[in-house]
């Protein structure tokens, strides 16, 4: 019996441990806030994974400067006057949301990870001309270092 009520209390602690974990926050705002430029910007076609388009690589910048509750998404191509989006941001403990106000639709959301002046973002849905004319829903990955 002894050996039982000792089985039953071991049990007992190690649940109420388990349950006393706290779930993750999102970091604080202020760490977000900054110019943000791409060393990454990659395209992934959701109908064709196979088909990917960096476009970091192909010459173009990306930056993303962020307020305390606002963004400006900026792309330059080459020769090409810059294509700005802006919107409201937000994030939480494991998601980061762009909600676009111009540019874009509706919003898009990312994993993230937030290390020092380096931030990953992936997976986020917007639409993307992999051919001329021809938008299509892709995924977009990003890393950005904190200017």
């Amino acid at each position: 019996m002894r050996k039982l009520v000792l089985i039953l209390l071991s049990v007992s602690a190690l649940l109420s441990v388990a349950g006393c974990k706290s779930s993750p926050t999102a970091p604080d705002v202020k760490t977000f806030v900054g110019t943000w430029n791409a060393t990454k910007a990659e395209f992934v076609s959701i109908a064709n994974p196979t088909t990917k388009q960096d476009i970091v690589a192909g010459g173009s910048t990306l930056t993303l400067v962020l307020s305390t509750s606002t963004f400006v998404f900026t792309i330059t191509d080459p020769g090409q006057a810059p294509k700005v989006a802006t919107g409201t941001w937000s994030a939480s403990s494991d998601t980061f949301t762009l909600t676009w106000s111009t540019g874009f639709a509706g919003e898009s959301q990312f994993d993230f990870v937030l290390n020092g002046d380096h931030l990953t973002l992936t997976g986020g849905h917007l639409p993307f001309d992999f051919t001329v004319g021809n938008f299509e829903d892709a995924l977009l990955n990003l890393i950005l270092v904190r200017q």
